[in-house]
């Protein structure tokens, strides 16, 4: 360990004494192999994207991104891909991620390194905590999830059940709904914790089924196994009785809903991303999408949260001239706004989180085309987590 840290921090500190440099390269780690290489798919057009609008430089430095892939759900292979971008390739900023576990992998590196990692997705309010080189510009769990669950509560929730994959997100959107659930007048009946990667769900159905419930809220990562879970519910019945279902990982994202097709109307979620959220920079960025990557792409909260991961970076260099300077990096990042896809976006001075607008969504038909229109709008939405939760 003595000696990955003096590599880290030799790493670190080469060149900056030099006010820019020739080429700025930037790492981005995600699952480009594995059952959830989808995400670094639109990971990496939403990357490309932006680069490519900014012709690859930025406050006149020329960028270079370098893909690392992890494979899927591997922390240590995270931590490996870190430590060589870093060490070997010597990135000077790193972004991407799409599990919260391998995210926490990689804090130990990042700060030895002094290296500012912007998150792309990783939607544990702590993880954020776990180094201060951590941005994040994706969503969490309690940022979208209490929005949702009070809004459930006007339509009507009283008995609800909590399905989650175990792991830190979901565990956090049991704690959401016990806290928050209760003041919007319902209950929660029954929590369900399922092994990440399960794809066969009869038997927590039938436990579902046995609870009776009004109301469903759910996380899953966008992926196999969160299609399993919407097509149970459908075809147990449970969308047929009025029973509402609120996705919480990605399971009804707009690319996802002709695998499920009709059945799937009326179904909510709280978001921060469809890709009908109506502004002129949401239209002009799919629009720029579909010129680039074709007009059968359809963008969705990972596009978004590369596009504009990226966009915090090239902020962080120009804001820097281009310096090797990790703390004056993360200082030029905090506070600063802009206007997203997703409507006006803040990177909280102190969380170092996004504030951002929240979306509730349902399923609905709209010109024959299935897609998620948008009921409401929560504006510029704060994560309670931090305060709720305070350090020491």
């Amino acid at each position: 360990m003595k000696a990955l840290t003096g590599v880290l921090v030799a790493a670190a500190i080469f060149g900056a004494s030099s006010a820019s440099a020739d080429e700025i390269k930037v790492g981005v780690i995600a699952s480009f192999t594995g059952p959830y290489a989808d995400w670094g798919r639109r990971f990496q057009q939403g990357v490309d994207l932006f680069v490519a609008q900014h012709q690859g430089k930025a406050g006149g430095h020329q960028v270079a991104i370098i893909y690392g892939d992890d494979g899927g759900h591997t922390p240590a292979r995270a931590k490996q891909r870190a430590q060589e971008l870093i060490v070997r390739d010597g990135v000077q900023y790193l972004a991407g991620r799409d599990f919260t576990p391998t995210v926490f992998a990689v804090a130990g590196v990042i700060t030895e390194a002094k290296v500012p990692f912007v998150i792309f997705n990783s939607a544990s309010s702590e993880v954020i905590r776990k180094s201060p080189y951590f941005l994040r510009t994706g969503f969490t769990q309690w940022g979208v999830s209490v929005s949702g669950i009070e809004y459930a509560g006007k339509l009507g929730a009283k008995r609800a059940i909590v399905i989650i994959a175990d792991y830190a997100p979901g565990v956090e959107l049991i704690n959401a709904v016990n806290q928050f659930l209760p003041p919007a007048g319902g209950a929660v009946v029954d929590t369900i914790k399922v092994p990440l990667g399960t794809y066969e769900f009869s038997s927590y159905l039938q436990r579902m089924q046995d609870d009776n419930p009004d109301t469903i809220f759910t996380f899953n990562p966008a992926g196999p196994m969160a299609q399993a879970l919407v097509k149970g519910y459908i075809d147990r019945g449970f969308h047929a009785k009025g029973v509402n279902y609120w996705a919480g990982g990605g399971e009804t994202e707009d690319q996802n809903l002709p695998n499920l097709g009709d059945n799937a109307i009326g179904i909510y979620a709280a978001t921060n991303y469809v890709p009908n959220v109506d502004n002129p920079a949401n239209h002009a960025f799919i629009a720029a999408l579909h010129d680039k990557f074709g007009k059968d792409e359809i963008p969705d909260l990972a596009t978004v949260a590369a596009y504009d991961g990226i966009a915090l970076v090239w902020h962080m260099i120009e804001a820097t001239n281009g310096q090797r300077d990790g703390d004056k990096a993360i200082a030029s990042a905090k506070g600063y706004t802009w206007d997203s896809p997703r409507g006006p976006l803040e990177i909280d001075a102190k969380t170092r989180d996004a504030t951002q607008n929240v979306y509730i969504v349902q399923v609905t038909k709209i010109d024959g085309v299935l897609q998620n229109k948008v009921l409401h709008v929560f504006p510029m939405v704060k994560d309670r987590w931090p305060d709720l939760h305070p350090e020491g």
